[in-house]
């Protein structure tokens, strides 16, 4: 693409008339006020746990005086040493064993087939969907 082609597709996308230096410098400032709305959420939600209380794991409704109704949910993350957990599952009976056998897409694998093997990838495009992601924007100074 030629300098007069980026430039003319520049000005159509940056109506504001902005350089890329000021949109730059707003990106970081937008991100730094996101992370003090963060952190001004989280200690909020502290804030009315504390004063509400919450279970370790579940759901607990408040009705207040103004009407709203806040909900605290407590929950847990589990973890296993998978190779332990299945040597000491074999105690426990077939059907009451907590682990699962999942089918996940491999990503890598199909975006390699998709590029390099384009002939087996279309054996098995039919069962899988190609959609636009995010696209991400990285400032570093």
């Amino acid at each position: 693409m030629n300098a007069l082609a980026q430039v003319l597709i520049f000005d159509k996308v940056n109506a504001t008339n902005k350089t890329i230096e000021q949109l730059t410098d707003e990106l970081i400032a937008a991100k730094a006020d996101e992370l003090k709305a963060n952190q001004r959420r989280v200690q909020i939600e502290e804030q009315i746990i504390q004063m509400l209380g919450s279970k370790e794991e579940g759901a607990q409704s408040h009705k207040l005086a103004n009407g709203l109704k806040v909900t605290i949910t407590g929950k847990l993350s589990y973890r296993a040493d998978m190779d332990m957990l299945q040597v000491l599952a074999n105690a426990l009976p077939m059907d009451m064993v907590p682990i699962k056998a999942e089918p996940k897409l491999d990503e890598t694998g199909v975006k390699w087939l998709r590029a390099n093997r384009p002939d087996l990838y279309e054996a098995i495009a039919p069962a899988i969907t190609v959609k636009p992601a995010k696209t991400s924007v990285e400032v570093k100074a």
